[in-house]
């Protein structure tokens, strides 16, 4: 073989190489962010507008290995965020002196949906896989 054919054959062995690295790295890098990606579990405060009763919701949401910290919400407003283990996760909500806690993601219940939807209303917490056909979960309880 020549000098000028061996050259030729290396870099052809380099770039064939190189651009199989590359797919296999963008495949395996795709597949763990599937992987990692359960589902987007969503919690709206729909809690009614009246003078008697606040509409500001605390929530609380954490699970195993993971906490989520206290987030606030005004009425109409959501809170997402992307599950990526699969560990159950509990959450807790203050509305004024009132209080509920429900699981927000249960890997077996939830497996193979790519959404949990949780709606916050004057009559308890209610759970949905389509955003619509809402089942309560959860009733406020006082102190």
């Amino acid at each position: 073989m020549s000098t000028s054919s061996q050259i030729f054959s290396f870099i052809f062995l380099v770039l064939i190489t190189t651009s199989f690295t590359t797919t296999i790295t963008l495949g395996n890098n795709h597949i763990e962010e599937g992987q990692n990606h359960l589902a987007t579990v969503q919690i709206t405060n729909s809690l009614p507008n009246n003078n008697s009763r606040p509409t500001i919701l605390k929530i609380r949401c954490s699970s195993k290995h993971t906490n989520l910290g206290e987030k606030v919400l005004n009425r109409s407003d959501d809170y997402r965020w992307i599950v990526e283990e699969k560990s159950l996760y509990f959450c807790e909500a203050l509305w004024g002196r009132l209080f509920a806690s429900w699981h927000a993601f249960q890997p077996k219940r939830d497996a193979g949906h790519d959404s949990v939807f949780w709606l916050v209303e004057e009559g308890g917490i209610f759970f949905s896989w389509y955003n619509s056909s809402w089942v309560r979960r959860s009733v406020w309880e006082s102190e």
